[in-house]
């Protein structure tokens, strides 16, 4: 399968000035491939430089997520209140944490960046984030 990415990937002017950006997108969404987005990140990557992306970019794929709405996993995150605190104050998203409103509603899954993935640590309640770590 082959897949074309358009868009400029690089984000120079927008981190100049002061931009910041939060990209989601589920593991399981049928309409836009997970890989898109990942092919996209990494020619910001090879584009900017790491350190450029990482001072303004974050991306993370959510595990069980659909394109919009789904009933394995919806996954509820205060995107704004992170993006707000990023650009007002300069905290940058750390140990985030998504909600299930449908699958399990109340479970809860570690944000985690990519390239990492929630990976379970063998102890503790399936349904919480505290039970999980984020890994390569």
């Amino acid at each position: 399968m082959q897949v074309r990415i358009c868009g400029d990937a690089n984000l120079t002017p927008f981190m100049r000035h002061g931009g910041k950006l939060l990209m989601a997108h589920g593991t399981v969404d049928q309409t836009v491939s997970t890989q898109a987005t990942e092919i996209y990140c990494q020619r910001m990557l090879v584009t900017m430089g790491f350190s450029a992306v990482g001072s303004f970019a974050r991306f993370y794929e959510i595990p069980g997520l659909q394109h919009a709405v789904g009933t394995e996993f919806n996954a509820s995150w205060d995107s704004l209140t992170t993006l707000e605190n990023w650009v007002e104050h300069g905290t940058p998203p750390a140990h985030q944490v998504v909600t299930d409103t449908e699958g399990v509603p109340g479970r809860t899954r570690p944000l985690c960046q990519y390239p990492a993935w929630p990976s379970y640590n063998g102890a503790g309640d399936v349904n919480s984030a505290s039970s999980f770590t984020c890994v390569q």
